[in-house]
């Protein structure tokens, strides 16, 4: 499984590919292709862990803003899976990271887990790295060039 990890003090998000439709011919109505994700929230004594739907192209626009923000040490990166089950946001500014969002796993019902907690860009090293492997592999926004 591909996945990535987004760690901090007290906090850890893990988001991994469970499935790919489509791959490597059919691409996706939101870029790359349409994927079901795992997903395992653990922020202080509350957790989750569960799927959603969403695609490597949403995942790819969250890299593409992450990555500048480690280079510039400043923005923000969100990534929010098209049907709104993970809004996820991770704030620079000046080194210091502020990881923030939610998670709801059955939209109809009303159970959501919100997190916030703090980390730094010297976590941000191996998370970037672990996307681009998804990338390599997926490509990116159009899929893998035929």
């Amino acid at each position: 499984m591909e996945e990535f990890v987004i760690k901090g003090d007290k906090g850890i998000i893990t988001v991994g590919i469970l499935e790919t439709f489509g791959f490597p011919d059919e691409t996706c109505f939101k870029g790359g292709y349409e994927c079901i994700f795992g997903i395992d929230i653990k922020v202080g004594s509350y957790s989750a862990n569960s799927s959603f739907y969403s695609s490597t192209g949403e995942l790819f626009k969250f890299y593409e803003k992450l990555k500048m923000c480690q280079l510039e040490l400043n923005g923000d990166a969100e990534f929010d899976s098209y049907e709104k089950n993970l809004e996820l946001k991770v704030k620079y500014d000046s080194g210091k990271i502020l990881i923030c969002g939610n998670y709801q796993e059955n939209l109809a019902i009303d159970n959501k887990l919100e997190f916030e907690f703090n980390s730094d860009q010297s976590y941000f090293k191996s998370s970037i790295q672990q996307l681009e492997q998804i990338f390599y592999k997926y490509g990116g926004m159009k899929g893998v060039k035929k």
